[in-house]
């Protein structure tokens, strides 16, 4: 039975006090730092970093998955050393063959008068072809197993790190018996590191054993020029305040510890032509100039941080924060800088700690980017996927564009979440996985469906509401 619970005048939530961390330990490697950026650095360093950090996982998985297989197959360490007709298995990069991946030199000597084509929203084709290779060589893989692999398990994308148990045949292909992923990292335990921060007060001080929440959003895109979306944005701050829904939603809304904004909280600006102000300025006539939308956003911050719910702010594709991944922080000064206190802008992607759960938070562009390589549409199984590859954002920098690291690949999966949340996807999606489990989350854009997700430290299930503004006639399309 619902209890009545009552606000006095001016006072805010009393929400659950739990520990907090950005833990630097496994964000630090997002980091960019200004002062040593360089974009002289060959990309290849990121794909050798990959392999020699996931080989020895790969080859340890291998020889357990193939330890009792006829035979005793051996790991042969080099691709250069295969021999036809032997049973082995082999460790390395996937490289996909795709005639309908753009290319870059192709793209460089098209004559500039002629028009680009339009983006394919897929590069897959019943033409593609899998290769493996290392540091000697490459070979192409073939036979059921693979084509099965591709159409029916979840598919493959370049840059996976695998292992394939085979033969080479007449012809120098390797016949593919079964293969094989480093699967899925061990969860990673804020609490047994002694790194979190204010870990002594951490959980529901309240002592009335309630469910403690976090809440996650993904792509406002405050600052378009359809006023009902800003509305709907602004519904959604009252109801995180406390001042939106019933009694039962106030109760669940000050059960709220801390709100993560998965990309895209800014739109993109759209240039128009300005010759009707001239016009208006000429006859004497103010032109109507909109709020700035930082200006927008950061009024709803200070809302949101004034009812003492802290907020992490990500950047998106759409955010003013660079193309290349990974992303770094919008500057907090956008926002009003120092006097925001409670508000965190970090990279994306980033891990986070909150009440002693770990998260790993990505704005979606990994998951935008291995769909257009897979022949299917489910995405919470390409999300799956990056776990058991281990990594983030595979398809970087073959059709994802990443900083040129010189020395490191930051978006291998060394630890898994316990809370693993990707923004900007088609509808919201969420499942269970692993032994210990992570809850994978799919957040939907906010602006075109209107949803939050509340994720509950204790139990990690998962509830989602939904906020909707009626259109009026000027926003109704034309018949």
């Amino acid at each position: 039975m619902a209890t009545n619970i009552t606000f006095e005048a001016g006072e805010p939530p009393k929400r659950p006090v739990v520990a907090y961390s950005s833990l630097p330990e496994l964000s630090a490697p997002f980091f960019i730092d200004p002062a040593s950026r360089s974009y002289k650095h060959q990309y290849s360093n990121i794909y050798f970093v990959r392999l020699i950090e996931l080989r020895p996982i790969v080859e340890e998985h291998a020889a357990e998955r193939w330890a009792n297989v006829r035979g005793k197959p051996p790991l042969l360490p080099r691709i250069l050393n295969l021999q036809r007709g032997q049973l082995c298995y082999i460790v390395g990069t996937v490289y996909m063959d795709m005639p309908l991946k753009p290319n870059v030199l192709e793209e460089m000597a098209r004559s500039h008068y002629v028009a680009a084509p339009p983006v394919r929203p897929k590069f897959f084709s019943v033409q593609d072809s899998v290769h493996i290779e290392d540091e000697s060589g490459r070979v192409r893989l073939v036979g059921p197993r693979i084509r099965e692999e591709q159409e029916k398990r979840g598919g493959i994308v370049t840059g996976v790190i695998m292992g394939v148990l085979g033969v080479e045949t007449g012809g120098g292909d390797f016949e593919v018996v079964d293969l094989c992923y480093a699967g899925m990292p061990s969860v990673f335990k804020p609490a047994a590191n002694g790194k979190s921060k204010e870990r002594e007060d951490a959980m529901d001080v309240d002592g009335r054993g309630e469910k403690t929440w976090v809440a996650l959003v993904s792509g406002l895109s405050i600052g378009t020029e359809v006023a009902i979306l800003d509305m709907k944005a602004q519904l959604l701050v009252e109801w995180l305040m406390g001042e939106g829904g019933g009694v039962e939603d106030r109760h669940i809304g000050e059960r709220i510890a801390r709100l993560v904004l998965v990309g895209n909280s800014l739109s993109i600006p759209v240039v128009k032509d300005d010759r009707w102000q001239k016009k208006a300025q000429a006859v004497g006539i103010a032109p109507h100039i909109p709020n700035h939308p930082t200006k927008v956003l950061a009024s709803m911050l200070g809302d949101l941080l004034a009812s003492s719910l802290p907020v992490n702010l990500i950047p998106g594709a759409e955010d003013p924060a660079g193309a290349l991944l990974p992303q770094q922080p919008m500057p907090k000064v956008m926002f009003g800088g120092k006097k925001m206190e409670g508000l965190e802008c970090v990279t994306n992607p980033t891990w986070l700690e909150v009440g002693e759960r770990s998260l790993l938070c990505s704005s979606g562009q990994g998951i935008d980017d291995i769909f257009k390589y897979l022949p299917g549409t489910q995405r919470l199984r390409m999300a799956r996927r990056t776990l058991e590859w281990r990594h983030l954002a595979p398809t970087a920098p073959d059709t994802l564009s990443v900083y040129p690291y010189p020395d490191a690949d930051p978006f291998i999966i060394h630890h898994r979440p316990d809370i693993y949340v990707v923004g900007n996807q088609p509808e919201f999606e969420t499942e269970l996985v692993g032994d210990e489990p992570t809850r994978i989350i799919l957040l939907p854009s906010f602006a075109q469906t209107g949803t939050l997700a509340l994720v509950c430290l204790e139990t990690l299930e998962v509830k989602t509401v939904t906020f909707e503004v009626p259109q009026w006639a000027g926003d109704m399309p034309a018949a």
